[in-house]
């Protein structure tokens, strides 16, 4: 039987804790309706600037990440409440399309 890997996507940011939160809910739906397992974890870098290894994807939620090996991008549209719709559509683009992981570098 030729089971999909799960994917693991990172959402970092400060303060802003129930909009990562409301963030990776829409990740995970989104993922579900493509029949794609997803494991979102949110860590506040505020807390930890380490949030662990293994990432197919990094959200970030303020400029943060630098020179990693996987696919990093830009989740303020969260934050802003514009645009949610094609972000999360990118993500799952992305997320179909990785094959590489990623061990988080010192920012």
């Amino acid at each position: 039987m030729n089971e999909k890997k799960t994917k693991k996507v990172l959402i970092a940011g400060g303060l802003c804790g129930t909009t990562m939160l409301m963030a990776a809910e829409k990740i995970e739906d989104a993922c579900r309706k493509q029949k794609m397992h997803v494991n979102v974890k949110v860590h506040n870098l505020w807390e930890s600037q380490y949030p662990g290894e293994g990432f197919d994807l990094i959200i970030e939620m303020f400029k943060f990440f630098e020179n990693q090996k996987c696919p990093v991008i830009d989740g303020k549209p969260f934050i802003i409440h514009r645009g949610i719709k094609e972000l999360v559509k990118e993500i799952v683009d992305i997320l179909e399309a990785v094959d590489t992981v990623c061990k988080v570098e010192n920012a």
